[in-house]
């Protein structure tokens, strides 16, 4: 046919671009199906995916019946499947012709199809015969399903696709294609859909673009919305309201394991602000609603950036700066500008302008601060500018911060110690340093590893050593690294969770019913009290009999004892804190009996003259 051989140069040209590398992991191949809503009818969508099982699905067909599965949202509990097509092919040669008039894409399938005779089995044992057969079915193939994903027309004429206009409104279907030609297991693909299912209608995500000297690269996303959009038009304007479409074929993704499209357009000028955005086509050919729009302008990038060679602060308003910049790029700059910031990274802003492009130094005034950072400009003349690395400037500064003040901390029985004190006021102010002793009078430790930048410190210490307090001070540090002097110092006393010393009990006499106990009291020095504690052979719990606060007592007599009984007798020391020492080896002693009878202080005597006695 005519129409074909006009045809044909395009497909042979397309196909040089559509060739791939061969994918040598084996899949089974299956047959693939896809359904959506449109306009008050059911478009359905399949195909299988492999080129031999293509070819041969030209001459098998497909069958397509369909199941009642809900009806006004009831499940249907009877088999009710009807046939809609028994064996769907593609039309014949003849009528796609008349189809191309309302769609050119139907000749790109009608072409693969019906193009030159072609053939899969091999007619000879040479390699290089099944390998150019093969390539030839594998170019039919890809580009019959990639001119039927932009046309359903195509679609439909193929025998790839059908429109159901019998579909009800209260009823939802199981659709079931079926591959009629001859696998080792039968081969199909259902889709379950009713027409009051919604589709999905999300827009295309918004697309990105790099612009350069009257050109523009923009790039979208293709993966994340691979489901929705199998392919894109891209549309320009200059006012951001009135889009003209670029692409005169749809834009696909060439690359199979691409993650992105990009499309590189030409301006006409630079300067001028130009507006993308992208439509989204789905695999029945229906194009989404636009992306929102990306703008930008194209600008002539230098080739050239300056570079500072020397700087210098002269005062405290006064910057000394020289660059080098290569004379072949003057004639491409309208001067040079100094930027001025406070951070390498931060925000820059122009305190000189205008320079001569053939100047290389210049003496800039402007407010200089503790830290400055400065890059030179240069500005081209069609739009756009290069910068130079920022450099650090800063004025002569020998004048340290004042010390921190109303330092204090506070201590945790596991040794965490919270300091803080008084922001310091400097605007050149750096940060602190941080510093401890276990002793007020020799040198302190420094426990920051670089300069600190708040104002509070979280510090960390044995909680279990002998050391009963601790000691910090801190100074304060500029941007020039002057150091203030020491803040004056914070006594902060550990939670004591050190029990003291036991005593001893180191002898004892015994005397009448009383018992006197010798012993050395704790050698703590943080000790407030002595408990002296007693029970008898005939008791079980311990009572406290004494209670010694006096650091110089180191006896006791236990008294009204009664003999011939043994007594039990330990002692425990307390700290300050509340903690009690190990008690002291106890004693066991009994009081001896009453020896020598009270003498008599008078006696009285009369006569008993009766009895002679």
């Amino acid at each position: 046919m005519k129409f074909l051989k006009l045809y044909s140069l395009l497909f042979l040209l397309s196909s040089a671009l559509a060739y791939t590398q061969v994918d040598t992991l084996y899949r089974a191949p299956n047959v693939y199906a896809k359904g959506k809503v449109s306009n008050s009818k059911i478009l359905l969508k399949w195909s299988v995916d492999e080129p031999v099982l293509w070819k041969k699905s030209l001459q098998a067909g497909y069958k397509l019946q369909r199941t009642v599965v809900l009806r006004d949202g009831n499940p249907i509990m009877k088999d009710e499947t009807v046939i809609l097509d028994e064996k769907l092919l593609p039309l014949p040669l003849p009528e796609w012709e008349k189809l191309s008039e309302q769609d050119s894409t139907v000749l790109i399938v009608a072409q693969a199809i019906y193009g030159a005779e072609f053939q899969v089995e091999r007619k000879d044992n040479s390699i290089s015969s099944m390998m150019l057969l093969n390539d030839e079915n594998n170019q039919r193939f890809a580009f019959a399903l990639m001119a039927s994903e932009q046309s359903y027309l195509a679609t439909k004429a193929a025998g790839w696709g059908y429109e159901d206009e019998t579909a009800k409104p209260n009823e939802k279907y199981v659709y079931t294609i079926t591959y009629l030609g001859q696998t080792e297991t039968p081969m199909s693909a259902s889709v379950y859909i009713g027409l009051q299912d919604q589709n999905d209608n999300t827009p295309p995500l918004k697309p990105e673009a790099i612009f350069g000297n009257k050109t523009v690269m923009v790039i979208w996303d293709f993966e994340s919305q691979q489901s929705l959009y199998s392919s894109y038009h891209l549309e320009r304007s200059t006012d951001g309201k009135n889009f003209t479409r670029l692409n005169k074929v749809p834009i696909y993704s060439w690359e199979s394991k691409s993650k992105i499209i990009s499309y590189t357009d030409n301006l006409e000028q630079n300067g001028q602000q130009y507006y993308y955005r992208i439509l989204g086509i789905d695999t029945f050919g229906e194009v989404s609603k636009p992306s929102e729009a990306i703008s930008g302008q194209g600008m002539n990038f230098l080739e050239y950036s300056p570079q500072i060679i020397a700087k210098g602060a002269i005062s405290d308003t006064d910057v000394n700066i020289e660059w080098n910049f290569p004379e072949e790029g003057e004639a491409k700059i309208s001067g040079f500008n100094v930027l001025q910031g406070e951070k390498e990274e931060g925000q820059f802003q122009i305190v000189q302008e205008n320079i001569i492009p053939s100047a290389r130094k210049t003496l800039v005034k402007t407010v200089l601060k503790p830290s400055n950072y400065f890059k030179i400009q240069a500005v081209a003349k069609e739009g756009g500018s290069r910068e130079s690395f920022p450099v650090l400037v800063q004025p002569v500064d020998s004048i340290p911060p004042v010390a921190p003040v109303e330092l204090e901390g506070v201590i945790d029985s596991l040794g965490v110690v919270n300091l803080k004190w008084k922001q310091n006021a400097e605007i050149d102010l750096q940060g602190y340093k941080v510093f401890r002793s276990y002793d007020p009078n020799v040198e302190y430790s420094q426990v920051t590893r670089a300069v600190w930048l708040n104002n509070s410190y979280r510090d960390s210490i044995n909680a279990k050593t002998l050391n009963k307090k601790v000691y910090y001070k801190v100074i304060a540090i500029d941007q020039r690294y002057n150091e203030s002097e020491f803040s004056k110092y914070v006594e902060i006393k550990k939670v004591d969770i050190i029990p003291p010393s036991a005593p001893v009990i180191k002898d004892y006499v015994l005397e009448e019913n009383k018992i006197k106990i010798l012993f050395i009291q704790s050698s703590s020095d943080d000790v407030v009290s002595h408990k002296i504690y007693r029970r008898s052979e005939k008791e079980t719990d311990w009572q406290v009999i004494k209670e010694i606060k006096d650091k110089k007592t180191t006896e006791f007599t236990d008294a009204n004892l009664t003999a011939k009984i043994d007594y039990y007798y330990t002692i425990i020391a307390i700290d300050d804190a509340g903690n009690e020492s190990d008690p002291a080896e106890p004693l066991i002693a009994t009081p001896v009996m009453q020896i020598v009878r009270p003498g008599m202080k008078s006696f009285d005597y009369y006569v008993d003259r009766s009895n002679k006695k």
